[in-house]
């Protein structure tokens, strides 16, 4: 179906509010899918490096994180396009995010055994493909389920996970299970636990009558009719997240190098529980704003402008309260960013028959390993403040893009 360049995208079908047992449902399978997000690039991964390759650290963790990314960046769209094509009894959406969830949790419970980096990228590669599998089927939900007056609260649902994920997940391995071979085990036995209840309880929608099954791509110009306010989202979306990793992936080594904290480990601990917990409050809070006022683009560029503040805190002032306040900072950032982008994305998606496969190429994009490459230059021939600003300057970009959109306020 072509429709006009910036023009509005179609209106969905008219679709029943979703219950409150429905929302917290789905929060607890996002949560399961964070933990095997965001623990590995924040500390695991970081910390599996360090016992690899104590003197290559670096190089080692930056290869890990960018070889899951990109790996992402391939296996989205791929499995979106055959997540949209899947037609059987138990639902598309839920046939892929089951098969991720057991794919990527049976991996990421071996990497921690591993020794050897070769051993860790084959494992960490499989994870990524289930990850994939999950991001992109658990997301298309949001425009198959939910009306447009409630896709803040379900994109805050999809959001906030994350924070609390981050969170417990931090505590977990930092405090109480801190060996390496017991901490990826256990995050990968309640990663599975987690989304099962959502998935085996509701049941799924089928497509709605007369919605095809779509090709991977109509090599025509008219295909690409629609799309451009979701490209500008996209690359909003792919800044913004490209600079906070920039700013929070390496913050153990900043600890431990520039602030020369006697237990980096307990800083970034208390860094990342204040940043969550001012994450998790404007995450809730601007879903249930932009429900309200049907505003996007100024909350998004709101988050972007906190977060780069936040950044340029840690670049100009590197000291441990300043580092508390970056984190308040970047937590209501990038809480804000959370649930308002998500939204964003549903509302703009332009066709019913491929929303996975569109979502896949967007969140594929934002998987480009641009963080560990940037990260990985940077401290090759500068320092941390330079990192900081480099930063600051990604996620303002992703700020100012959102106003190339034009179908939506």
């Amino acid at each position: 179906m072509d429709i006009a360049a910036g023009a509005p995208p179609q209106p969905a079908a008219r679709l029943a509010p979703v219950s409150g047992a429905w929302l917290v449902l789905f929060a607890l399978a996002w949560f399961g899918f964070w933990l095997l997000v965001m623990l590995p690039g924040q500390f695991m991964v970081v910390h599996l490096a360090s016992a690899i390759d104590p003197a290559e650290k670096v190089a080692v963790g930056s290869f890990l994180i960018a070889e899951m990314a990109a790996i992402m960046v391939i296996g989205v769209p791929v499995i979106g396009w055959l997540c949209d094509r899947t037609r059987n009894r138990f639902g598309r959406r839920r046939t892929w995010a089951l098969a991720g969830t057991v794919v990527a949790t049976a991996a990421f419970a071996g990497v921690g055994f591993q020794t050897s980096l070769r051993g860790a990228a084959v494992l960490l590669g499989v994870v990524a493909l289930g990850q994939a599998s999950v991001l992109v089927s658990l997301s298309a939900i949001i425009a198959d389920r939910v009306p447009p007056a409630q896709r803040g609260r379900a994109s805050a649902a999809m959001g906030l996970p994350q924070v609390i994920a981050l969170a417990a997940g931090m505590i977990i391995v930092t405090e109480l299970v801190t060996g390496i071979r017991a901490s990826w085990a256990v995050i990968a036995g309640l990663a599975l636990l987690a989304p099962l209840p959502f998935l085996l309880i509701f049941e799924e929608q089928a497509p709605s009558e007369g919605v095809r099954r779509p090709r991977m791509w109509r090599w025509r110009p008219e295909a690409l009719r629609g799309y451009r306010d979701l490209g500008w989202a996209g690359i909003s979306r792919v800044l913004v997240n490209a600079g906070n990793l920039v700013g929070t992936t390496y913050l153990l080594f900043f600890l431990a190098d520039v602030l020369h904290l006697p237990r980096p480990e307990s800083g970034l601990l208390v860094l990342t529980l204040t940043y969550l917990g001012a994450s998790a409050t404007a995450s809730w809070a601007g879903g249930v704003l932009t429900d309200r006022w049907r505003a996007r683009k100024v909350l998004v560029a709101i988050s972007a402008g906190l977060q780069a503040i936040a950044a340029l805190t840690l670049a100009l002032v590197p000291t441990w309260p300043s580092s508390l306040i970056a984190a308040v900072l970047l937590g209501l950032g990038y809480g804000l960013f959370l649930s308002v982008d998500q939204a964003l994305l549903t509302d703009l998606l332009p066709d019913p028959a491929t929303r996975a496969r569109d979502l896949g190429i967007v969140n594929s994009a934002q998987h480009l390993p641009i963080a560990p490459l940037v990260g990985w230059v940077v401290l090759t021939v500068a320092g941390y403040a330079e990192l900081y600003i480099a930063a600051a300057t990604i996620i303002a970009l992703g700020g100012i893009a959102v106003f190339r959109i034009r179908s939506v306020r």
